[in-house]
C-alpha cells in the first residue's frame, strides 16, 4: 500500500476530477511537481485552482519511463512543500516512488486535477482574460481564467532526435530513450548508446545486467560526479535555506561553498577511479557546480554510479574492464541494407540496435504547440522567467525548476498570483535591489527575500557599527 493511502482524511477529500466547472480564478497547466506545488500554495491562501493534466493519472510522466530509473538525488531533498517522505522510503526514489508521491500529494491536499485533458489552444483577451481550448474525451471544452500558470516542466516532453543519414534503409532498430523500457529484448545484442548523460549511463547498466554488449558514443567531455558526493550539494541546500534566514551575511560564503564542492567532486571521482583519460573518458574543464551555473537550463553533471536501489556498478569500472566500448566521434551515416554504423573518423562497426539518449527539446517547443504565436514571441524575447509575469500579458506565469531548488520560490509565486486575484499589489522586496543584495544576497527577481533575513542583517550591521564606534 502506498504511504499516502494510509492518510486518515475523509474519502471525499480528494477532488481529482470531482468538479466539472470550467471557470476559475487560476488554471495551472501541468500536474507535475511544479504545478502541484503552486496549487497547494494557492489553496493554502484560500484560492481553488484547476490543474489541467494531459496524462491519465498524476505521476504518469514518471510512471512510464524506463523501469530502471531512480532519482540521483537523496530523498530528503526531493519533497514538495509541506509533505516530507516517511522513513521507510528508500534513499534514492524510484520512478514509481515519485509517481505515487505526486499522486498522493494531490489527494492529500484535495487538489482539483482534470486528468486526460490536453490543452489545444491558449488565447488572451485584454478584457475577457484567458481562454483555454481543451480536448477531453474526444470533444473540445473551453476553460476560462484570470490567471494561468505554465507548469509543464522544463524539458522531457518532445524527444530530440538527430538526423541519421541512411536510417530508412538500415536493418537494425533505432529508438529514443523515451521509448526504452528495459533490456529484456536486447540480450546478446551489440547496442550503441548515443550520449553520455544520466539516461545513457543508466541504460548502459541495464544492458550490461541483461547480457547485452553496450557501447557508448561520447561526443565530448562531461562533468562527472558520484551520487554520494553530489548528495553534499543537496544537504547544503537544505541547511543553507535555514542559515540564510537566521545567520547574518551567511550568503557571502556561498561562492566559497560552491567552489569547495567543485573541488571535492573532482577529487572524489579521481580518488575512486583514477585518471579517466587513461581509458578514453574526457572530463569537461569546467567543474560541475560552475558548469550548472553557466549553462542554459543548469546542465546537470553525469552520475557515474548506478541507482538500481542502493547498489550498482560504476560506468568507469565497466569501461576499464572492457565491458563498454567508447567512441569519441560522430556518426557519419548508417550503411544501407545492413547493420554497419560508419563513423566520421572512418571506423565501421556493426550494431544490432542504436539507442538515442540525446535528450529533449526545451519546453518552449511544447508551449508553441498551443500558445498563441504573439504570446510565444513575448515569451521568447525574454526567455522563460520563472515567477515573473510575461511582459504585456498580465496573468500569465511561467513556473519551472527542480524539486529541491524551486520549493521556496513556488510558494512565493503562489502569493503573487493570490495578490493578483484579489486586486492587491504584488508582494514587493522590502528594499530596493541594490540594498537588498548588500543585506541579503543575490535575489534576481525570482525569490522574495524574507523580511526576517533583512532584519537580522540590519541588526548585524548596527551591531558592528556600535562595536567599532566604541573602539
Amino acid at each position: 500500500m502506498a504511504w499516502w493511502r494510509t492518510s486518515k482524511r475523509a474519502a471525499g477529500a480528494s477532488r481529482t476530477q470531482s468538479k466539472f466547472h470550467t471557470e476559475s480564478a487560476c488554471i495551472i497547466i501541468g500536474a507535475g511537481h511544479v504545478g502541484l506545488s503552486v496549487a497547494r500554495g494557492l489553496r493554502a491562501l484560500g484560492i481553488e485552482p484547476i490543474i489541467i493534466e494531459q496524462q491519465s493519472r498524476i505521476g504518469d510522466s514518471w510512471r512510464y519511463r524506463y523501469e530502471r530509473l531512480h532519482l540521483h538525488h537523496v530523498t530528503d531533498a526531493m519533497h514538495l512543500p509541506g509533505v516530507k517522505y516517511p522513513e521507510h522510503v528508500p534513499r534514492y526514489l524510484s520512478r514509481l516512488d515519485l509517481a505515487d508521491y505526486l499522486e498522493g500529494y494531490a489527494l492529500l491536499h484535495g487538489l482539483d486535477v482534470r486528468l486526460d485533458h490536453r490543452v489545444l489552444a491558449l488565447q488572451h483577451d485584454a478584457a475577457e482574460g484567458w481562454t483555454l481550448t481543451v480536448e477531453r474525451a474526444g470533444s473540445q471544452v473551453t476553460f476560462t481564467a484570470d490567471q494561468v500558470v505554465l507548469a509543464a516542466g522544463a524539458t522531457g516532453i518532445t524527444p530530440r532526435v538527430p538526423e541519421l543519414a541512411g536510417r530508412d534503409t538500415w536493418q537494425g532498430r533505432i529508438l529514443h530513450s523515451k521509448q526504452y523500457v528495459n533490456a529484456d529484448t536486447f540480450r546478446g545484442e551489440q547496442v550503441l548508446v548515443v550520449g553520455s548523460g544520466n539516461s545513457a549511463i543508466e541504460i548502459i547498466y541495464d544492458l550490461h545486467d541483461h547480457e547485452a554488449k553496450p557501447a557508448m558514443l561520447m561526443r565530448g567531455g562531461n562533468s562527472w560526479v558520484t551520487r554520494e558526493g553530489f548528495a553534499y550539494y543537496h544537504r547544503a541546500l537544505i541547511m543553507g535555506a535555514v542559515l540564510l534566514k537566521y545567520v547574518p551575511f551567511v550568503w557571502l560564503l556561498a561562492p566559497l561553498v560552491m567552489r569547495g564542492l567543485d573541488r571535492f567532486f573532482m577529487f572524489d571521482v579521481k580518488r575512486r577511479y583514477g585518471d579517466l583519460n587513461a581509458f578514453g573518458v574526457e572530463t569537461d574543464p569546467t567543474p560541475p557546480m560552475l558548469r550548472m551555473a553557466k549553462s542554459a537550463g543548469a546542465q546537470a553533471p553525469s552520475y557515474v554510479d548506478g541507482t538500481w536501489g542502493d547498489v550498482g556498478v560504476a560506468l568507469f569500472d565497466l569501461i576499464r574492464d572492457g565491458h563498454v566500448a567508447i567512441f569519441k566521434t560522430e556518426i557519419d551515416h548508417l550503411a544501407p541494407d545492413g547493420k554497419t554504423v560508419v563513423f566520421t573518423d572512418g571506423q565501421q562497426v556493426e550494431f544490432d540496435s542504436i539507442i538515442l539518449c540525446t535528450g529533449f527539446e526545451p519546453v518552449m517547443s511544447h508551449y508553441a504547440t498551443f500558445v498563441e504565436s504573439n504570446i510565444m514571441q513575448a515569451i521568447s524575447q525574454r526567455g522563460l522567467q520563472p515567477w515573473q509575469e510575461v511582459p504585456g500579458y498580465a496573468g500569465l506565469w511561467p513556473a519551472l525548476g527542480g524539486i529541491a531548488t524551486s520549493r521556496y520560490g513556488l510558494q512565493v509565486l503562489a502569493r503573487r498570483i493570490a495578490a493578483r486575484i484579489r486586486g492587491r499589489a504584488l508582494p514587493r522586496r522590502v528594499l530596493n535591489p541594490v540594498i537588498s543584495f548588500v543585506l541579503a544576497g543575490p535575489d534576481p527577481g525570482l525569490i522574495q527575500v524574507p523580511r526576517r533575513t533583512i532584519a537580522i542583517n540590519v541588526l548585524a550591521v548596527v551591531g558592528l557599527l556600535l562595536v567599532f564606534s566604541t573602539d
